[in-house]
C-alpha cells in the first residue's frame, strides 16, 4: 500500500533534505515507528508521515509540519484527515503542500546565508571525505568509529 519515497531535495544542498513531519495531540514530535517483517533480527523503521495513523498501536498524529534533516521544523501546523487518506489509499494523493512549501522557505533562508567556498578548500574536502569513506570500508571496526573530537570532520564528511 504506501511504498518507500525519498524526501524533499534541492541541489548543492545535500545535508538540508526535508520531508512532512508530524505532530502527536500533544504536540511532541514521536519518534520512527517499527515494523516486525516476521523472521530476521532486525526491524525496519520509518519516520514517514503516513505510518503514524494509529494503526497497529502505532501513535496517530493529528497535525503534519514540514521538517529538515538539519534540525529545522516548520512553525505552522497542518491538520491530518486520516479519513482522507485511508479513502485515498494513497498518501502521496494527500496535500503536503504546506510543509513543503515551509521547507522551501527555510532552504532559500539557508541559501541566502551561503558563503561559496574556495576551489581548493573544496578540493580538500572532497579528499577528506575520500578517505574517510576508504576508513569506512576497510575490516578494522576501530577505524570506523566516530572521533568525539571531530564532528566538524564528520560534518564536512557528510556533506
Amino acid at each position: 500500500m504506501y511504498g518507500v519515497r525519498e524526501g524533499w531535495r534541492r541541489e548543492g544542498f545535500e545535508s538540508h533534505e526535508g520531508a512532512v513531519g508530524v505532530l502527536l495531540a500533544d504536540g511532541s514530535e514521536p519518534g520512527p515507528v517499527f515494523f516486525d517483517l516476521g523472521s530476521g533480527s532486525t526491524l525496519h523503521e520509518s519516520t514517514s508521515w503516513w505510518h503514524y495513523d494509529g494503526t497497529f498501536r502505532r501513535p496517530t498524529a493529528v497535525t503534519m509540519r514540514g521538517r529538515c534533516a538539519c534540525g529545522w521544523r516548520g512553525t505552522s501546523r497542518y491538520p491530518i484527515d486520516w479519513e482522507k487518506v485511508r479513502e485515498d489509499d494513497d498518501p502521496d494523493a494527500y496535500d503536503t503542500s504546506g510543509p513543503y512549501t515551509e521547507w522551501e522557505a527555510h532552504l532559500d533562508d539557508v541559501a541566502e546565508r551561503a558563503v561559496t567556498l574556495p576551489e581548493d578548500l573544496v578540493a580538500l574536502l572532497g579528499q577528506v571525505r575520500e578517505r574517510l569513506d576508504r576508513l569506512w570500508l576497510e575490516e578494522d571496526p576501530a577505524r570506523c568509529r566516530p572521533t568525539p573530537g571531530c564532528p566538524r570532520v564528520h560534518a564536512a564528511a557528510r556533506a
